[in-house]
């Protein structure tokens, strides 16, 4: 299954980059808020970056690649494990984690394995050399 890890690749294109996650870990997004809708590159980073499923930090690059062996199902258990009952921004639990799981497999089957992803907002773009994008639905 192609999906998005978190990687410290192509920091620094931004002025606004930063990488917190644990490198490898599995990403996933936020509901964009609305400061962070206005101004993706400013004090909130939820329109810029990808939150860790593990170390839940963040970052503003993941990297698409095959983990053959994970499961759809698994792939929610652990996204719902470790952030069912997050303290976090109420926004981020207004989608069902299984809308959520299904957006990341589908936005990780859009990019060739190896692409640097950023975030801006409601578009999801490969930093160079894959220079295409998709909106996040």
């Amino acid at each position: 299954m192609h999906v998005l890890v978190a990687t410290d690749a192509t920091q620094g294109a931004r002025r606004s980059d930063f990488a917190n996650c644990i490198e490898g870990e599995l990403v996933w997004m936020l509901e964009v808020c609305p400061e962070s809708r206005r101004n993706p590159d400013g004090q909130c980073p939820c329109g810029r970056s990808f939150r860790g499923l593990y170390s839940d930090e963040e970052t503003t690059t993941a990297l698409v690649t095959d983990l053959p062996n994970l499961t759809r199902s698994a792939y929610q258990r652990a996204l719902y494990e470790n952030h069912g009952d997050a303290d976090s921004c109420p926004a981020c639990r207004v989608r069902p984690f299984s809308k959520v799981v299904d957006e990341l497999i589908r936005l990780g089957s859009l990019w060739p394995i190896g692409t640097v992803m950023e975030r801006r907002v409601d578009l999801l773009q490969g930093r160079a050399p894959h220079r295409t994008s998709t909106k996040i639905e």
